[in-house]
């Protein structure tokens, strides 16, 4: 007769597991685009649609990992948060959100983001309140959808690009670095 020691063995599939919900997973080899721009943007749109955006950073950063887009964050990127902070990285530095992740009574920002949209043609319309409160203060739906959809808090203040009133579809909306990044381009042509 043998001794139970206490133990249960991982001999199953976790589905909370992070990496179980990575839309990336269906095409690892493009979360390594070494310096190619255009390539490193590809691997950064599976981090915006991904639920374990801040699990995978976290990961990233915890470990070290050195190759490849992690959390919606390229090597350059990560690189460039370690050496400004001279000190442990953590998530919340990233996300500006205090350690629980929990903006508003328990619920996410993604979750507060899809309660507060609805689809309107090829618009999506703010329909919640004018801001949303969180533990660190309260941030705008302009800025909440730039966020979730590139996986950095925008530069400056956001502005709609279609013009359409409370329209906060990610692709109609730029912050001050890419709206001047724009007017360089066109000053160049």
């Amino acid at each position: 007769m043998s001794q139970y020691s206490g133990s249960i063995p991982d001999t199953t599939d976790r589905p909370n597991d992070w990496l179980a919900t990575a839309p990336c997973k269906d095409d690892p080899e493009a979360m390594f685009p070494g310096t190619i721009e255009g390539q490193i943007e590809y691997a950064k749109s599976f981090c915006r649609r991904c639920p374990a955006i801040e699990r995978c950073l976290q990961w990233a950063l915890d470990t070290g990992e050195e190759h490849g887009v992690w959390g919606g964050l390229s090597e350059a990127e990560r690189r460039s948060m370690k050496r400004n902070s001279g000190r442990r990285i953590s998530i919340d530095d990233y996300t500006g959100t205090t350690p629980t992740r929990t903006p508003i009574a328990g619920r996410t920002f993604q979750q507060a983001w899809d309660d507060g949209t609805e689809p309107d043609g090829d618009h999506l319309l703010w329909v919640g309140k004018k801001s949303i409160t969180h533990h660190n203060g309260s941030v705008t739906p302009n800025r909440l959808s730039f966020y979730l959809d590139r996986g950095h808090w925008p530069e400056g203040d956001v502005k709609r690009t279609c013009g359409v009133d409370r329209c906060v579809k990610p692709t109609h909306l730029a912050d001050r670095t890419e709206r001047d990044e724009e007017a360089e381009l066109a000053v160049a042509v």
